[in-house]
């Protein structure tokens, strides 16, 4: 193949037009001036947004309804300005005064949308990631909001209902529709109770930086206000299905006396009962100080007598909106007005599961039972909280790690201490104190696990010189205690202390941190951490290999510069039983990368991903720069797009592969948004779009090398084209196998892929293959797993009765059984057969008893 021009290589960007006649600009431009008039927007932000909007559609194809564009420019124009007030010269607010959800209604445009919507418009105008990271916050607030209002709308039903004389509206006319004066009404009932939550979580907004902690201030809020139906007896507004009202609500001589609904609705009971004692009073006393709210102080009743009721709604209304319009948030009353079929985007977003990383995805637990129910964050958060629980009542080194002696051990709690100090001085939330101490019983725990571990793969060795050898590696107690912050964190879903800000909070390198995750799932895949939490840990390992640890600064820099030119292929890392930290870290990173490649060439189409490969290894192994301060993803998009260019393919298009890789599930915008070029001359980084970078940088690099890895005869056969020369390069990296997974609690049934030429390991192994075993085999497991007591029987004549207790006993294992494939040949196939007879297996594996985990 001759070599291409260079402007062949090159990578254009495909531009459209919405705005194409003048008629329809003419058009465009009074339907956005009778927005800034219906929105009273001033001359300059309206000028500003307009100029957005215009050069934007003389860039990009803009689909859809056009007034959701300008609503996102008008948007844009004004989060970028902000508003001087008359408290003092700090004191300003944002938004411009506008409210986003009248923008929303003026536009005609639905949360959903606008959520959609300004994501892309934030890359189609190239906003400062400032601005980008905004929006990340405030959909991440109102997502839990909305994750929130949904188990708020399944509660509130639960206790209360709309009486046969009251309509029960399927949407309101407005937020703040003027409704008849006199005593609470349901949709009343309704809107107080949602309105205090919302001013209760924004009075301190460092108690709410959680899903779970909101709850509870949620629960707390619906706890008071059904004391106070109940001390107002109206009998007409209370759900008489409700099993936790008082027994004798319904006669005539009830007296009302604190009444408490938290252990009907709160996994999470003792932390709920603790905020409803302290944070929450402290607010309610706050509120009517400020007569915010009118009632009874000492009891926090009579917020819906008649005195009170409508005086203490419309104070609501208006502290709230005095907050969404200083900040310019979302007016998350928006939610109540409208029916549960409006937010079905929504819905199906937040009901969504967090994604799976495409890494060891072999380690993650069996999914449950009811995997296949729909997703429930604030059940899944309150079940990974209670899961780290268990081990709080570890408060100390165990016995076992006590003997390294009293000198490591008080090395050892010394940092432990410091590393505490840290986290209290950055983590501003009254909770701090509680979430290291858990964070410290759960590394309490590991700790124990890791070292009991070691000791089982070394016996011969002196158990307390190992034992001060590991404890006394600060960096590895650090990392450990980091990483056990961080499953808190993100046990809680703490929105606002998001990965890595652990890392910069205690002071960690990404690159030393992401050396402590496999050990963490490895002793935590087994019943400590839930399959979530785990995904999690994946999640930032990955997020650490392909971005975090490249960063100029990292000490993976330091271990290039003193290793030797080239970096070792993917070959030489697989091969290397006694690699050192660099070697490990590439292992990790060549396989990471192999996975996204082979995902992107199966969504583009694309047959030949090992050439993909070679040309990607090339760059880290000899252009290794081109990964300074950038991230994986780039390189792999770019290794793709010169494959296609040098290969002379009309498609896919570099937009083709950005949209493929939207799908993956670590996609950011950012990655091909704002990628690294250089430094101007004050030393601050400047960035362009993935495009040109490709032109610019990666191009000028990669160009010799894959010109001539691709340069080849073609295939007769039609297929893809081979070289002779792929025999001497790198082969892609393999997943390693599945580990046993443990299928039982209480014994060692553990259930892994076996070949069909593997033999038993261990002479206290029983092995039973599915279609192939004979009966027996698995009647000594039963017997084993049973502790001796003979439960079935597995007789080549069954007696009546065997084969349908043995269908069911089958039926019962793991329902992860099913994604275990064995190929088998014709004599397997015929003992399956016969096996059939007897029982009927869910599908094919091995089950182990009597092995345990190494």
């Amino acid at each position: 193949m001759s070599e291409p021009e260079p402007q062949e290589l090159g990578a254009e960007v495909v531009s459209g037009s919405l705005v194409s006649t003048e008629d329809t600009q003419e058009l465009t431009k009074a339907k956005y001036n009778n927005l800034c008039r219906e929105l009273n927007i001033d001359r300059q932000t309206e000028k500003d947004g307009y100029q957005m909007f215009h050069e934007v559609s003389q860039r990009c194809s803009l689909e859809g309804e056009f007034p959701h564009w300008l609503g996102c420019a008008l948007f844009a124009a004004c989060r970028q300005s902000s508003t001087p007030t008359v408290i003092g010269q700090d004191a300003v607010v944002r938004g411009n005064c506008v409210s986003l959800n009248n923008l929303l209604r003026c536009c005609q445009m639905s949360i959903y949308d606008f959520k959609t919507k300004i994501k892309q418009w934030c890359d189609m105008a190239n906003l400062p990631q400032e601005f980008v990271n905004e929006i990340e916050v405030l959909e991440r607030r109102f997502s839990i909001t909305f994750t929130l209002y949904k188990r708020y709308r399944s509660i509130f039903d639960q206790l209360f209902t709309c009486p046969p004389n009251e309509k029960k509206p399927s949407k309101y006319i407005s937020l703040n529709s003027s409704r008849a004066h006199g005593k609470c009404s349901y949709i009343k009932l309704d809107d107080i109770t949602w309105r205090l939550f919302l001013c209760a979580k924004n009075q301190k907004p460092s108690t709410t930086v959680d899903l779970v902690t909101s709850f509870n201030l949620m629960i707390c809020c619906i706890d008071l206000i059904y004391n106070n139906v109940l001390s107002e007896k109206r009998a007409d507004l209370i759900n008489p299905k409700f099993e936790g009202l008082p027994a004798n609500w319904m006669e005539q001589d009830f007296r009302h006396q604190q009444h408490c609904i938290l252990d009907h609705f709160c996994d999470m009971t003792e932390e709920a009962r603790a905020m409803k004692a302290t944070t929450f009073r402290e607010i309610i006393s706050s509120f009517m100080q400020t007569s915010t709210i009118y009632g009874q102080r000492d009891t926090m009743l009579g917020l819906l007598a008649n005195e009170n009721f409508e005086r203490n709604l419309k104070s609501l209304n208006i502290s709230y909106e005095q907050y969404v319009l200083s900040v310019g948030e979302f007016d998350e009353r928006i939610l109540s007005a409208y029916d549960a079929g409006d937010h079905t985007g929504m819905n199906d977003q937040a009901l969504r599961p967090p994604v799976t990383p495409l890494t060891r995805k072999q380690d993650l637990p069996a999914a449950t039972a009811m995997s296949g129910d729909k997703f429930e964050p604030v059940l899944n958060a309150t079940t990974n909280v209670k899961q780290l629980a268990a081990f709080a009542r570890i408060t100390e080194p165990t016995e076992f790690v006590m003997q390294a002696g009293p000198e490591v051990i008080a090395k050892l709690l010394n940092n432990l201490d410091e590393m505490q100090q840290k986290f209290l001085a950055k983590y501003t939330s009254p909770e701090a104190k509680s979430r290291f101490k858990l964070a410290k019983s759960f590394y309490f725990y590991l700790l124990d696990q890791i070292l009991q571990a070691e000791i089982r793969n070394k016996p011969d060795i002196d158990l307390k010189r190992l034992l001060v050898q590991k404890i006394s590696l600060d960096i590895f107690n650090i990392t450990l205690m980091a990483c056990c912050v961080e499953l808190v964190l993100e046990a809680y879903k703490t929105e606002a202390y998001k990965f890595p800000w652990v890392l910069e909070c205690l002071s960690i390198s990404s690159f030393e941190f992401q050396k402590i995750i496999e050990i963490v799932v490895r002793h935590g895949s087994h019943g400590c951490l839930t399959r979530s939490l785990i995904k999690h840990l994946n999640s930032v390992e990955e997020t650490c290999l392909e971005q975090l640890a490249w960063v100029s600064n990292s000490p993976l820099w330091t271990m290039i510069s003193s290793a030797s030119s080239p970096l070792p292929t993917s070959l030489d890392v697989n091969r290397n039983r006694t690699a050192g930290p660099l070697e490990i870290f590439l292992r990790k990173l060549y396989l990471l990368a192999w996975l996204r490649i082979q995902k992107l060439c199966s969504e583009l189409g694309l047959c030949d991903p090992e050439r993909i490969w070679h040309i990607f290894e090339h760059s880290i192994t000899h252009e290794t720069d081109l990964m300074k301060d950038r991230h994986l993803d780039q390189n792999i998009m770019c290794a793709i797009y010169i494959y296609i260019r040098v290969k002379r393919m009309e498609d896919p298009k570099f937009s083709d592969i950005m949209r493929a890789y939207r799908n993956q599930p670590q996609a950011v915008n950012s990655v091909y948004r704002e990628v690294l070029i250089g430094v101007n001359e004050d030393g601050e980084p400047k960035v362009k779009d993935i495009i040109y970078f490709y032109n610019h940088i990666y191009v000028p690099a990669i160009k010799k090398f894959a010109i001539g890895h691709l340069s080849m005869t073609p295939d007769v056969s039609g297929g893809c084209t081979i070289s002779s020369s792929d025999l001497l390069l790198s082969p892609h990296p393999k997943e390693r196998a599945a580990q046993p997974k443990k299928v039982t609690q209480n014994h060692s049934l553990y259930v892994s892929q076996m070949s069909k030429n593997e033999i038993q390991q261990s002479p206290n192994q029983i092995v039973y293959r599915f279609y192939h075993s004979p009966a027996k085999e698995l009647q000594l497991m039963n017997e084993k797993v049973r502790g001796g007591k003979r439960m079935l029987s597995f007789g080549d004549d069954p007696t009546p009765g065997t084969v349908t207790e043995t269908k069911r006993a089958v039926r019962e294992l793991p329902g992860h059984l099913s994604q275990i494939k064995a190929v088998m040949d014709d004599r397997e196939k015929e003992q399956e057969r016969e096996l059939r007879e007897q029982v009927e297996p869910r599908s094919a594996g091995t089950a182990r008893a009597g092995e345990h985990e190494t």
